[in-house]
């Protein structure tokens, strides 16, 4: 009969074995690796994959001087929510000297 210690480096064996796939799979784990875990008795971790949110935005242009939009410039900008998306896409809007932008609207999420 194994001892106690035995059982827990037979564990901890089968979490690195297990860490080790889910890192080579780019932390994606698929379920039925997942349900094999579990039924070998191995403990049960949920691997949270980050998403990343893509937004184009569009923004006027407006003179300075005369305050007249003269044109509309588009941007995109990738972060890990929606709003971090929104404000790097409104940061890499080229806006020329004498110019302000303004009424910046998100075209679409991706």
């Amino acid at each position: 009969m194994p001892t106690y210690r035995e059982e827990s480096v037979k564990t901890l064996r089968r979490g690195i074995a297990a860490t080790t796939v889910v890192l080579a799979l780019g932390g994606f784990v698929a379920p039925a690796a997942a349900a094999a875990e579990q039924a070998a008795g191995a403990p049960s971790s949920s691997v949270a994959v980050m998403r990343t949110w893509h937004a184009t935005v569009q923004c006027q242009i407006v003179r300075i001087s005369d305050n007249n939009a003269i044109r509309y410039e588009r941007a995109d900008g990738s972060g890990n929510t929606k709003e971090k998306a929104k404000k790097a896409a409104e940061r890499n809007i080229h806006v020329p000297k004498g110019h302000y932008k303004r009424h910046c609207d998100v075209k679409r999420y991706w």
